[in-house]
């Protein structure tokens, strides 16, 4: 009998364990969300900051001599992305008008959108 109830004891014990350390795992799993959800935030403070600088940049103010590097780079990623588009325009045989930047056919003399004359 008192084998039994050694049995019992130690079975109970090692429910109360298992259900404090299930317990912390859901607390340490909280606080990991927490902590992210945090990161999150730093990160697009972050990615504000850049961008209000690069702003004053493209504004032609004087930004901090680190980061103007970086604008002119992104300045570079901007040009390439848009000759990459205007390929993909006349790929698609059409083109682009200058008044509102819609894209048209490059039969059309005037913007279906703008109304604007074309070349």
């Amino acid at each position: 009998m008192s084998l039994l109830n050694n049995m019992g004891k130690k079975i109970s014990g090692a429910g109360k364990v298992a259900i404090k350390a299930s317990g912390n795992m859901m607390q340490i799993t909280k606080f990991n969300l927490a902590i992210k959800s945090e990161e999150n935030k730093i990160e697009g403070f972050m990615v504000e900051i850049g961008n209000k600088i690069f702003e004053k940049y493209k504004e032609g103010n004087t930004v901090d001599e680190d980061v103007t590097g970086n604008c002119e780079d992104i300045l570079k990623c901007m040009k390439e992305i848009e000759e990459l588009k205007l390929k993909i325009i006349d790929v698609r045989d059409l083109k682009k008008c200058q008044g509102c930047g819609a894209e048209i056919d490059k039969d059309d003399v005037f913007c279906s959108k703008c109304g604007s004359k074309v070349d």
